[in-house]
């Protein structure tokens, strides 16, 4: 493939980015004679408290502030006399604009009053990059969330503390390995064989959170977002489905995560210190056999039992464990320039034995203000992690999945030379534990260079250059003499990843008369990224050794792949009278994943948003008790890429030998140069509420999406020549409705308590997939199914009397339905001259692992300075897949065969339900107390100690469900996208609690 041909070369775009950047650069120390003017004041909300950390701007220039602990301001600027408009802004308060003219005084003070912004109308929020909106302009939904939500929600990664606080986002913790990955879903599932989590953007720079198995085993598979530390996190802004995220292009159905770390503030050093220790342990035992006898024989007629000693094998494995988290930070500044730096060392063990977690951060951020209408800034952050993991879960062995396939008769004990005894055709779980090594290493580095220009009056230019860099080492030592590899093993997985961002934005605010102002934004972005994936796998150990160095047989596998990315967009706003707007965008996006006919493509959006409170007419009627009404509705198209590899449009060969000569090429999959991205169209209506002086905000909304041209490999016939083909085939269906409420009851100085709840339910259907269905995941039991949901499970039921019970075999065993298919494909049971099921062994949709509604309920209360939250979560019916459940019916350590050997069912019931999938279907509803957490603030304890803050968090501390395993909410496909609900052998979600002191100076 000739990638010159294709798209401008790397360094060529490199050279051309650098050359813009210094052109930009060029005049800008010219500037008009200037006054140093001291800018100073205090905010506070309407209830009179201090408000910190509100941003003080002059309006239309460069030169801001940010709010001290007690709401004071001090802004030295530079500026020629003359008016000017100070804005103040911050999340949750209504925006606010005070005029005041700069003369002779050198001075200017004021104070300020910010009412309650429950809604976050005024609130301004980036829709592209560098692309400053506020909320009220938008017809669809960004919701934000403050970085300190994140930080004290107890969770060690950003996206797990992002669980029930915002409507229509699902966040899944995949796994309770310290190292285990999480899954995020905006709305739904918008592609089968990709990736449904979203865009995740750092700072303006798109970054990589792939989720790339380095170990061979599911269960620790990680997410590149938890190289992040949260506490670095300022905010945090959700633009959710594809009418929102329309301007991203091609990558944006899925949604798009923006994250924003903090920054320096001009004044005196600001240095913030805090430390916790948490406590881990297992929330909940599962029911295993302890019977003190067994069957003496095999033979299910021989009913003689025998005494034995059974072993709890989880006590064995599983251990309280404790972890620290430190961190510290500095800010500050003089006059145009300001900084942040932090430094961060997490180390958290596991509740699996042998397991835990360790990572080092550290972040800078400078900004640099050049003149009146010029700044620039530079961040980059680091990080370096390691894991020590056992293989558990999912398709390969493991500690876990050995006591599931194990009777517990057998004591795991080595004997006196250290031989550990067989426990079943898996390694005995203490050998795991103490002799296998399973470690990952993960190295990043996140870059940024931006400028701000501010040329004209009205006119901003944003330019970003970005580059992440992350670095994946996964190495595996398995010991001469297990059962599974008696030589020994030794593997090493090394996956790199380069991406580097190119955006430059500019947008025009203009007035064109008193009641209309437009905002027109257009911009152009490039992004390139590199993977390189190597691995080296040996067998036969050498004694002693536990590397590949000494292994007798060596494979070795090697992949690299290369993408570019391309596009411009041109948006364009109209307000009028500042309370009905309308916005229309286009976007040109291309991809060297395509073919030359199909790499160029268009998506467009357009969006209303109506401010109908501001109309005299509701004001004269309703604003008494309806403060703010907002209708809104938007409507667009996206892509998703994920679906589809760098070369898989093109043919594919492997190299094989027959009779010893080597070099013989093999077709595997046939190329397809008329592939185009999978898009997304959606439509979403809305309506935002305020009422009762603003103690109460709604937020309603309903969507629908279309997915068009699914990204699937079809199997084609033997006389092509070729195994299969990737086309654009298959649909999918998304109707959803979103709800959010939240109510201040009380606020006063001293006491205040607000209540928040989500609610979501989403409706998925695939369609127009050939050959009806295919599976995805789950041992093939999760298919793609023609008017099923995603993912569905379709597998083996029971027969069944007409009345609906068990039809059972005469000796007195439940058993797989027989019989037919229908012209439709329908299962026909069917019945011999006895009453049994006769014919083939059917299959049907036994069970939805797509919820029918989440939702989260949040209180917070605060008294002076003492705070208390407390958040639930709920998933609601949804149903999983328990391969554990299943390996407890067969292998003999489960409490159906306890109840076997007690009498109260029939010997062989487990291993009959075995072979019925749905006898292992479980509903994985469960109402979880996700959060809570209280803290005590101290102000000014000490002679140079500003605060000292006191917390107590617990996490996942209770669940309310009816599931036989662990926690329902793990999933052994881990960040897979159409295989959910399985679980088979996984480490069970950990409750934390968590002590922490925050100090600042």
């Amino acid at each position: 493939m000739n990638k010159t041909n294709e798209n401008f070369s790397f360094t060529k775009r490199f050279r051309f980015t650098i050359s813009l950047f210094v052109l930009m650069m060029l005049g800008l120390s010219l500037h008009a004679q200037t006054t140093t003017y001291t800018l100073k004041g205090n905010v506070t909300d309407n209830i009179g408290e201090p408000t910190p950390g509100v941003s003080v701007q002059i309006k239309n220039t460069n030169m801001g502030e940010t709010t001290d602990f007690d709401g004071n301001y001090t802004l030295t600027a530079n500026l020629n006399a003359g008016s000017y408009t100070l804005t103040f802004r911050s999340l949750g308060l209504v925006t606010k604009e005070v005029k005041i003219t700069l003369g002779t005084e050198a001075e200017v003070v004021n104070a300020v009053v910010m009412n309650l912004d429950i809604l976050g109308l005024d609130e301004i929020v980036i829709t592209g990059a560098g692309a400053l909106t506020a909320k009220k302009q938008l017809g669809n939904t960004i919701s934000s969330i403050k970085g300190l939500e994140i930080s004290e929600s107890g969770s060690v990664d950003i996206t797990g503390g992002l669980s029930g606080k915002l409507a229509g986002v699902q966040v899944t913790q995949n796994s309770g390995d310290p190292a285990g990955g999480i899954s995020v879903r905006l709305r739904s599932a918008s592609t089968v064989n990709g990736s449904s989590d979203p865009l995740y953007i750092i700072d303006g720079v798109i970054v990589n959170n792939n989720s790339t198995n380095v170990l061979g085993t599911t269960g620790v598979t990680q997410n590149r977002l938890s190289d992040i530390s949260p506490q670095d996190i300022d905010r945090i802004e959700v633009i959710k489905g594809a009418a929102a995220a329309a301007i991203y292009g091609s990558r944006a159905s899925n949604g798009v995560v923006q994250i924003f770390t903090k920054k320096g503030l001009s004044g005196e050093p600001v240095i913030t210190v805090s430390s916790s220790v948490n406590f881990n342990s297992l929330r909940k035992k599962r029911d295993f056999n302890q019977e003190p006898f067994d069957w003496s024989s095999s033979d299910i007629t021989n009913l003689d039992k025998v005494p034995v000693t059974r072993y709890d094998y989880q006590d064995m494995v599983f251990q309280n464990s404790t972890g620290t988290d430190n961190y510290v930070s500095m800010s500050g500044g003089k006059e145009n320039t300001n900084y942040f730096a932090s430094f961060s060392y997490l180390k958290n063990d596991g509740i699996l034995k042998n397991t835990d977690y360790e990572r080092q951060g550290g972040r800078i951020r400078i900004n640099q203000v050049i003149n009146d209408w010029a700044s620039a800034s530079f961040g980059t952050y680091f990080s370096t992690s390691k894991s020590n993991d056992q293989p558990n879960g999912g398709y390969t062995a493991g500690v876990l999945p050995t006591i599931l396939f194990t009777n517990n008769t057998i004591d795991p004990s080595p004997d006196a030379d250290g031989n550990y005894p067989n426990m079943t055709f898996y390694p005995n779980i203490l050998e795991y534990i103490e002799t296998f090594n399973f470690t990952q290493e993960n190295n990043r580095t996140i870059s940024d260079l931006q400028l701000n220009l501010k040329p004209a009056d009205g006119l901003k230019v944003n330019y970003i250059l970005g580059y992440d860099n992350s670095e994946s080492i996964g190495n595996s030592y398995i010991p001469i003499g297990t059962n599974t590899i008696a030589l020994g093993k030794a593997a090493t997985t090394t996956i790199s990843t380069k991406q580097l961002n190119s955006d430059l934005n500019a947008s025009l605010d203009k007035d064109l008369n008193d009641n209309i102002k437009s905002t027109t934004t257009a911009g152009f972005s490039w992004q390139s990224d590199k993977t390189l994936l190597r691995s080296i796998v040996g067998t036969g150990l050498a004694l002693g050794v536990k590397t590949t160095d000494g292994a007798a047989s060596i494979s070795t596998d090697e992949s690299r792949s290369e993408r570019s990315f391309w596009g411009g967009f041109l948006q364009q706003t109209f307000g009028f009278s500042d309370k009905l707007f309308l916005t229309g965008a286009i976007r040109l996006d291309g991809s060297s994943v395509f073919g030359k006919d199909e790499r160029n493509q268009f998506y467009p959006k357009a969006s209303m948003s109506y401010l109908v409170s501001e109309e005299d007419f509701w004001k004269n009627n309703f604003g008494s008790s309806i403060n703010s009404f907002k209708i809104r509705a938007a409507w667009g198209q996206a892509g998703n890429l994920t679906a589809i590899g760098p070369f898989d449009r093109l043919s594919n060969y492997s190299a094989i030998s027959i009779d010893g000569t080597s070099g013989l090429i093999a077709p595997t999959r046939l190329g397809n140069a008329d592939l185009k991205p999978e898009r997304q169209t959606e439509l979403e209506f809305g309506i935002d509420m305020g009422l009762f002086d603003n103690k109460i905000g709604i937020e309603l909304t309903y969507y629908k999406q279309d997915i068009e041209d699914l990204l699937l490999a079809r199997t084609l016939s033997p006389s092509t020549g070729f195994g299969s083909r990737v086309e654009n085939i298959g649909t999918m269906t998304n109707n959803g409705f979103e709800a959010l409420i939240t109510a201040m009851p009380v606020q006063t100085s001293d006491f205040s308590w607000s209540i928040t709840g989500t609610y979501s339910t989403n409706k998925n259907e695939v369609n127009n997939i050939e050959g009806e269905q295919f599976g995805i995941g789950n041992f093939g039991f999760s298919v793609a199914k023609n008017g099923q949901p995603l993912g569905v499970f379709y597998q083996g039921f029971y027969a069944r009397n007409t009345d609906g019970s068990l039809l059972l075999t005469p000796g007195g065993l439940p058993q797989r339905e027989k019989g037919s298919y229908d012209a439709n494909g329908n299962p026909v049971p069917e019945r011999d001259a006895s009453g049994q099921p006769t014919g083939t062994s059917l299959s049907k949709v036994i069970g939805d692992p797509n919820p029918d509604f989440i939702a989260s309920l949040t209180n917070e209360i605060k008294y002076k300075n003492f705070s208390f939250r407390m958040q639930f979560d709920a998933v609601q019916g949804v149903d999983v897949l328990s391969w554990d459940t299943r390996m407890f019916y067969r292998f003999g350590g489960g409490p159906e065969t306890a109840s076997e050997l007690r009498g109260d069912s029939v010997r062989g019931t487990g291993a009959a339900k075995f072979g019925i999938a749905e006898s292992y279907i479980e509903d994985g509803s469960y109402i979880k107390l996700r959060e809570v957490s209280t803290s005590y603030l101290l102000k000014d304890p000490l002679k140079g100690v500003n605060s000292v803050k006191f917390t107590i968090t617990g996490r996942n501390l209770f669940s309310i469900d009816n599931f036989s395993g662990y926690d329902p909410e793990v999933n052994m496909d881990g960040q897979s996208n159409g295989a959910r609900g399985g679980i088979m052998g996984l480490v069970p979600i950990p409750s934390v609690i968590k002590f922490g002191v925050i100090a600042t100076f």
